[in-house]
């Protein structure tokens, strides 16, 4: 699993049964960035130790962009749905979003680039989750944490 990218990681985890509802009722029930999530899951997996200083990192990296890019356009897209004249641009729009994701994903990574790894994965998922969500208790953190565990037996490539 180790060999995985964070892209590959997180693309594979999201269609997993189950994650995408997970993640996007932590986003709008719960506040929590789905792209951060994504991130300490692969970062647990991969058994590297939590670190206060790392999350602090990634959220600076992260907000500014949540901010300014990534949620302007969810509410772009979220105001057109419903519309059918309007159903091509919201499609655009969605693509721009979607990428502006992935753009953000291979920036988060490279903040985790050479990142020692030495843990069990799943003690190491539930760690980077609380760091992440700054100890949000939330069950659905621990069904994340579960299907991130399977999600990492993957083999690589």
């Amino acid at each position: 699993m180790s060999g995985l990218s964070l892209a590959d990681y997180a693309g594979r985890l999201y269609t997993q049964p189950g994650v995408k509802v997970l993640l996007l009722g932590l986003q709008d029930e719960a506040g929590q960035d789905v792209l951060l999530l994504l991130t300490a899951c692969w970062l647990g997996a991969r058994g590297s130790v939590a670190d206060q200083a790392l999350w602090q990192s990634l959220h600076a990296r992260q907000r500014p962009w949540r901010q300014q890019v990534i949620e302007p356009l969810r509410q772009v897209r979220r105001s057109l749905a419903g519309d059918p004249v309007a159903a091509a641009l919201r499609e655009q729009v969605k693509a721009c979003e979607l990428a502006a994701e992935w753009h953000q994903l291979a920036q988060l990574a490279q903040l985790c680039e050479g990142l020692p790894e030495a843990g069990e994965p799943l003690p190491c998922i539930e760690a980077h989750l609380q760091l992440c969500c700054g100890g949000l208790l939330d069950q659905r953190l621990e069904q994340l944490a579960i299907i991130a565990t399977r999600a990492g037996q993957w083999p690589d490539g």
